[in-house]
């Protein structure tokens, strides 16, 4: 496994317009969410050495299983979760599992949030390892004799043909991905929101969108302090390897950065992690959600 310090480093020169438009009330907040697994649980930041079949994660209270299809990998790195982001934010949105991805590839790059030419076949590469793998979640609590636990897979079908050779190339048609109906149901519903101005910064840094994330989905609904070992919350967002000086400082590093932005009230003290009750990761008010609507036939790939 690679080790952390090879992490795209921050540059806070990309946060300058954004914190100046900030400070004149110039910001367009546009809302995008995420489902709760996976501001929980940190996908692998880099390429897994062997191409394992599954990969586990834990935590004190669950734990995260996901399998890979026979062809492809385990989604890694910033590109699997920035795809990740924006199909969970269409499910929540748009209210349905069927995810429109356009008609090139430059059109899809952009809707994920990245600029023409600075995306390449990794994007499309980590979406499909992405819709093609197995998600189970089980919880590690259970009383002896009662299993239990959630399990899908991400899509039931997707009609994809990108060029990433000619990114503007047209296709026919739009290219669809259809998520399981479980799946798209428990997104729908457990989808908390982020501030997608803060994801497009970091989307060249996986540990910094996992952080990001995980102080979004512990700050909603926070009423008191929190603080517990740092080592912990390395382990859920990192590789789970002993925390050390470089990544506690790049942790803090993070932090800063974030805090330049949005007033999170956290801080990294004695080996431990606090965070206080802090103004939502969004500030403005979230559209009420509606029910979902699901594509009802198996087929509809191929009726268009």
């Amino acid at each position: 496994m690679r080790p952390e310090k090879q992490l795209p480093a921050i540059k806070k020169e990309d946060f300058l317009d954004l914190i100046v438009q900030k400070k004149f009330d110039e910001v367009k907040e546009d809302i995008g969410f995420s489902s709760n697994i996976f501001m929980v649980f940190g996908l692998p930041t880099h390429k897994l050495n062997g191409n394992p079949a599954y990969w586990t994660k834990k935590t004190s209270l669950c734990e995260l299983t996901i399998t890979r299809h026979k062809d492809y990998e385990i989604p890694y790195g910033c590109y699997a979760r920035m795809n990740q982001i924006f199909i969970d934010t269409e499910v929540r949105t748009k209210n349905t599992n069927v995810i429109d991805v356009g008609r090139t590839f430059n059109e899809y790059v952009k809707k994920v949030g990245y600029n023409e030419g600075r995306a390449n076949k990794a994007l499309l590469k980590q979406l499909v390892n992405y819709i093609t793998s197995v998600i189970m979640v089980e919880p590690r609590n259970s009383t002896p004799g009662h299993i239990m636990g959630i399990q899908s897979v991400v899509a039931r079908g997707w009609d994809i043909y990108f060029d990433v050779q000619n990114p503007e190339q047209l296709t026919f048609s739009k290219g669809q991905i259809i998520l399981n109906e479980d799946y798209a149901r428990y997104i729908h519903k457990h989808a908390v929101p982020l501030d997608m101005n803060m994801v497009r910064c970091f989307k060249r840094n996986p540990l910094a969108l996992d952080f990001y994330r995980f102080l979004a989905y512990r700050n909603n609904g926070l009423n008191n302090t929190i603080a517990f070992p740092d080592q912990l919350l390395f382990e859920q967002l990192g590789t789970g390897q002993q925390i050390d000086k470089v990544t506690r400082n790049r942790l803090k590093a993070i932090l800063k950065t974030i805090q330049m932005y949005w007033t999170v009230r956290a801080k990294f003290e004695d080996g431990y992690f606090e965070l206080q009750p802090s103004p939502p990761a969004v500030q403005r008010k979230i559209p009420s959600k509606k029910p979902i609507v699901i594509g009802e036939k198996s087929t509809e790939l191929t009726e268009r």
